[in-house]
């Protein structure tokens, strides 16, 4: 175990997955419990990177934040040990400390941040109204309506199918009628799965700088599209050398705007990684690539607004 740093109660180390308090002797006494919290603001700058889609967030965008901290530990975050102690927080600096916490905010665009975690990760930790998040009361009412029908449809995209079977009538059930009412039940789930996914594709595809043709087309791609594999989404965008990571709904996103746009080419800066592009703000940028001789990631910071595309492949 690596001591990290040294609060009131205990010392503190790490595994490298999670925390745990130490005794006098060194032993592990209990891994600290983990608390999930949530904020939504205009960003106050152009500064902060979205942790979807690795994009800037523009100035007074709808940004949403999520921060986990280890409770009992203070509010030092487990992800973000590091970044504190490098910033010079110590135990005795409850500022520095909250200095330290409030940088470490993941922030996502609005339109990222369904995008953030799993379902089944969104229906464990996200809170049931999003009235509670901080900083709700201050946005827009047109932005707390908008924020208020992503919750619900990410609640229901991620709930759906996981109330318990009902029983026959008399509460007895042969094997027969078993399976009929399951399998009518597993049709229901899924179209209410279909239905809540839908809401959260309409509510986080933006226009952003497309132009309208271009939007419409992509769109209209999106939905063709879905009927694709997710190996089959890979090996187009693997032909194409453009990023393939992410969920089949950031797979399905990513082929449509490349078969419009074009293809992104390789970093001009670092010559290695592979470009992000966002529509919200249109910028263009690099978070690095891995080197394989080295075996560590070498980080870029090439951002721009600029940037020509190559023809997209599609294999015939």
């Amino acid at each position: 175990l690596k001591y990290l740093f040294s609060c009131p109660r205990a010392p503190v180390a790490t595994d490298g997955r999670r925390l745990f308090l130490v005794s006098d002797t060194g032993g592990r006494i209990t891994a600290m419990p983990k608390l999930n919290r949530f904020e939504v603001e205009y960003a106050k700058s152009s500064m902060a990177t979205c942790r979807v889609c690795m994009a800037k967030i523009p100035k007074e965008a709808l940004r949403v934040g999520h921060v986990q901290v280890d409770e009992g530990a203070g509010p030092l975050l487990e992800n973000d040990a590091f970044a504190a102690a490098a910033a010079g927080a110590s135990a005795e600096k409850e500022d520095k400390r909250a200095a330290a916490v409030a940088g470490a905010t993941r922030w996502h665009h609005f339109e990222c941040f369904p995008r953030m975690k799993g379902s089944k990760w969104m229906l464990a930790n996200l809170p049931k109204d999003p009235s509670v998040l901080q900083g709700f009361k201050a946005i827009k009412k047109g932005d707390q309506k908008k924020l208020a029908q992503l919750w619900k449809a990410m609640l229901g995209a991620a709930g759906a199918g996981k109330s318990a079977p009902k029983a026959a009538e008399g509460g007895k059930t042969t094997l027969g009628s078993k399976r009929k009412a399951s399998g009518s039940e597993a049709s229901s789930a899924k179209k209410a799965k279909s239905d809540a996914a839908a809401r959260v594709a309409k509510l986080t595809s933006p226009r952003g700088v497309l132009s309208a043709k271009d939007h419409k087309n992509i769109r209209a791609l999106e939905e063709s599209l879905a009927s694709m594999t997710t190996t089959q989404l890979h090996a187009e965008l693997q032909l194409n050398k453009q990023v393939r990571s992410g969920k089949k709904e950031e797979l399905i996103q990513r082929v449509a705007e490349g078969r419009v746009l074009g293809a992104l080419p390789v970093c001009p800066r670092c010559k290695h990684g592979q470009i992000h592009w966002s529509r919200i703000g249109g910028w263009h940028s690099c978070p690095g690539y891995f080197n394989k001789e080295s075996k560590t990631t070498i980080p870029c910071y090439f951002r721009s607004k600029d940037m020509k595309r190559g023809k997209w492949k599609v294999k015939k």
